[in-house]
């Protein structure tokens, strides 16, 4: 059901694209009022720019360097770096619609600090999962969980030299085993990081990889599950030229294998977490390229084992992205840079797919916010879930937030057609066939906002789906 159909969706990107300028949501580290970021939205023609929450430090937040995580039509949960009681980091919650941001748990030497990856929520518990780059037993970061239910923070591991250490990305779950992966940047037998598994009925945490320079080095971004079940992921050094690799991981067997080595003239250092559409994967790196190394966008064609470089970032528009890139409705790239643009605090940018036409829709500024280290989302709280275009309501899906069982309605039903689900990174996370005028399905997907596209040769449906 998750084999990709490639045609089709451009297809129907190309449709969503006409109907509506998507709405970006993300964080700056820096800038703003009280020169420590904010959560920050804007829509992806430029326009409509506004750090919608401006955090103050302490219970208020202070420099989000790790991705909002939406998991309803009104709650965004995330860390923040320098917020807390004793400002070394939070994990916090925050509804758009009423502007307020809530400090669930503020995190401390021996619990773990400086959370600086993106967090996620269990398909089959009600818990976030993430890491600390630093704090616990031995000063060099946790793994945990925080329960949803009761506010409970759990250490589920304190990293060491053997096991790992220093974590600087996320954490995913895989739908091979429902296991949680992870990576540390150095640590483990060879020094040069770890792969990780968590299984959560056994709460058992296990090394599945040790990196080695000559396949890899220092990892510290996130890894992604394609829609052939294996985990992708980017190392920031080592491979055969020492600039960098793009590995697979098998989740069943722990097969590990370099997919492609950067040469520094089609990128280096790569540092964030890539995305899968279509069966291409896109990421970004922070240095190489032929403009005074300072990355580039790059695509991999997974079936054929293909790179192929995107775009040169510079100086003067956008250098050194440390957040990846993502997919929104229109069909476009979009992602953010901590340096370059005219005021040297990072930009927001678009990459147009259809023309390779690179354009700049924010330059960051001390007064409005710069510095972003994170990845953009789509997401729009404050507006109805399922937005159909009335001229052409193909389906219909309801209820509407879904507990996880939904009823598909085709309207005017003549042949099948397929609807395709996505998440707030852009990545395709579900294609169901619609054989029958009317489905009911369980989705058996982690609770959060999706997105949903299906078209037939004369008629077309595309909106929000929410699951709680």
């Amino acid at each position: 059901m998750k084999k990709t159909l490639l045609s089709l969706l451009s297809i129907l990107f190309t449709l969503s694209a006409s109907s509506q300028i998507p709405e970006l949501w993300g964080s700056m580290a820096l800038g703003g009022p009280f020169g420590i970021g904010g959560i920050i939205k804007i829509n992806g023609d430029g326009t409509g720019y506004n750090m919608d929450y401006v955090c103050t430090g302490g219970v208020n937040g202070g420099s989000i360097q790790s991705n909002l995580l939406p998991i309803s039509s009104t709650l965004i949960y995330g860390n923040s770096t320098s917020g807390g009681l004793n400002s070394v980091g939070d994990i916090y919650s925050y509804n758009p619609g009423t502007n307020n941001y809530t400090m669930l748990y503020s995190m401390d030497s021996l619990s773990g600090y400086y959370p600086r990856g993106p967090i996620i929520k269990a398909s089959n518990n009600n818990s976030l999962f993430g890491m600390t780059n630093n704090g616990g037993l031995f000063d060099k970061g946790v793994f945990y969980d925080f329960n949803l239910t009761n506010n409970t923070y759990t250490k589920r591991h304190d990293f060491d030299v053997l096991s790992g250490q220093l974590p600087n990305g996320g954490v995913m779950q895989s739908t091979v085993n429902n296991k949680i992966y992870g990576m540390t940047t150095s640590g483990g037998a060879n020094s040069g990081g770890v792969i990780f598994s968590y299984d959560i009925p056994t709460t058992t945490f296990s090394i599945v990889h040790d990196f080695s320079f000559f396949t890899g080095w220092t990892p510290f971004g996130t890894l992604r599950q394609a829609s052939n079940g294996l985990l992708y992921g980017l190392a920031f050094g080592g491979g055969a030229g020492g600039y960098g690799v793009i590995f697979s991981l098998d989740p069943t067997n722990n097969n590990y294998n370099v997919v492609h080595s950067f040469n520094g003239t089609d990128g280096s250092a790569p540092w964030c977490q890539l995305i899968e559409v279509g069966g291409i994967l896109y990421g970004c790196t922070t240095q190489g390229g032929i403009n005074n190394n300072k990355g580039v966008i790059f695509k991999y064609q997974i079936s054929n084992n293909t790179m192929t470089k995107l775009h040169d970032f510079d100086t003067p528009t956008g250098a050194s992205p440390y957040g990846n890139v993502m997919m929104a409705s229109d069909g476009n790239l979009y992602g953010m840079t901590a340096s370059g643009g005219a005021n040297s605090l990072g930009v927001i940018y678009k990459f147009d797919l259809t023309t390779n036409t690179y354009s700049v829709i924010y330059t960051g500024s001390f007064a409005s916010g710069g510095i972003p280290y994170a990845d953009l989302i789509e997401y729009s709280g404050a507006t109805p879930v399922n937005e159909i275009d009335k001229k052409e309501n193909l389906i219909s899906i309801f209820p509407n937030p879904s507990s996880g069982t939904i009823n598909i309605q085709v309207n005017n039903f003549t042949k099948s057609t397929t609807l395709i689900l996505t998440n707030v990174l852009g990545q395709e996370v579900m294609q169901i066939p619609l054989t029958v005028p009317v489905l009911q399905m369980n989705l058996d997907l982690p609770a959060g906002l999706y997105f949903y596209t299906a078209a037939s040769s004369s008629s077309r449906s595309a909106g929000r789906l929410v699951v709680e």
